[in-house]
């Protein structure tokens, strides 16, 4: 992370170069200082440790449906202290199941551990965004820097992606799941015994993942 000179009592917020939106002039005229730069994670570097990406009810909902959003959760988790995501507009429950919407919401929230923010318009997400950067650079004295590369995943999240792609398991549990059996090697010979002891994993889920682990696979 490579931080930078800033004019005193100054918001200054890097923006990607693609964000092609009003938000920037907004921005602008709430009183921040706007950088474009190509950002590899993320749309809006608000301070070292705060990133925000930020979606349109349409584009959340594309997102979700080919998979984008979770690469991106991941990406913003690895690489930043304090990702935020922002879902612009109130219309998106209309355009895809409420059932799988919720669902998302409730991932993002629960398994990433990452604050998702709704807004009215662009006004409203330029505010939020303002805000969000005053807060960590003026009252918190936070520096804004700018990350060149994005952090290659390591083995850890390697291991924890692979145990959380088994149904029923997600991104919390996979971390318990590892931190008690090691290896996914050891996870492949529990018993169902064992993986019941695991906080999150019922009888049935358990028997459900020895059977997955263990049944001959039949042409």
């Amino acid at each position: 992370m490579q931080h930078i000179l800033k004019p005193k009592n100054q918001v200054v917020i890097f923006v990607d170069f693609r964000e092609d939106n009003n938000v920037k002039t907004l921005l602008e005229k709430n009183g921040g200082i706007i950088k474009e730069m190509n950002l590899e994670v993320g749309d809006y570097l608000c301070s070292d440790r705060l990133c925000i990406e930020k979606k349109t009810a349409d584009d959340f909902i594309n997102s979700i449906i080919d998979g984008r959003l979770f690469k991106q959760l991941e990406e913003l988790k690895d690489n930043f202290e304090k990702p935020v995501i922002i879902v612009e507009g109130n219309n998106f429950r209309e355009t895809m199941n409420e059932n799988a919407v919720k669902s998302a919401l409730a991932s993002i929230i629960l398994d990433y551990e990452i604050p998702i923010i709704m807004t009215k318009n662009e006004e409203d997400t330029a505010k939020t965004i303002y805000w969000f950067s005053k807060r960590e650079q003026i009252e918190s004295e936070r520096p804004v820097g700018i990350k060149g590369k994005k952090k290659p995943k390591d083995i850890k999240k390697l291991q924890e992606y692979i145990i959380s792609g088994f149904p029923g398991i997600s991104t919390k549990i996979s971390k318990r799941v590892l931190e008690k059996f090691k290896t996914i090697k050891n996870f492949g010979n529990a018993t169902e015994e064992e993986l019941v002891k695991i906080d999150g994993i019922g009888k049935a889920l358990a028997k459900k993942l020895n059977k997955m682990l263990n049944e001959r696979y039949a042409d």
